[in-house]
């Protein structure tokens, strides 16, 4: 199962371009306390970066999985904040991608 052993987190150079430290911290934050253990997580996992009148909704989703989960934080929304992005686990060395760059990752 994916997400079980981190060795080490990082954001490609298109997140920590376009997301602040903050809602990165926060993408951490929902698989830390909210998905593991809960659901079997699999290799790579989607998050949707929403407006919620103003502020940041993270929606979780994975394939072959028909439950989706939002998650609501105060941070400030910003319009140029990409849709959404992907976080990939290569054998614990967990990573936070920009679609485009999960195709070549």
């Amino acid at each position: 199962m994916a997400f079980t052993n981190t060795r080490g987190r990082y954001a490609s150079f298109g997140v920590a371009a376009s997301l602040s430290s903050e809602v990165i911290d926060d993408i951490w934050y929902v698989i830390d306390n909210f998905l593991k253990g809960v659901f079997p997580l699999q290799h790579c996992i989607r998050f949707e970066i929403l407006n919620n009148h103003g502020t940041v909704s993270l929606r979780f989703s994975q394939e072959q999985m028909q439950t989706s989960i939002g998650f609501d934080f105060s941070q400030h929304f910003d319009p140029f904040y990409p849709m959404e992005v992907y976080v990939v686990d290569r054998q614990g060395r967990e990573t936070v991608l920009l679609p485009d760059e999960y195709e070549m990752f």
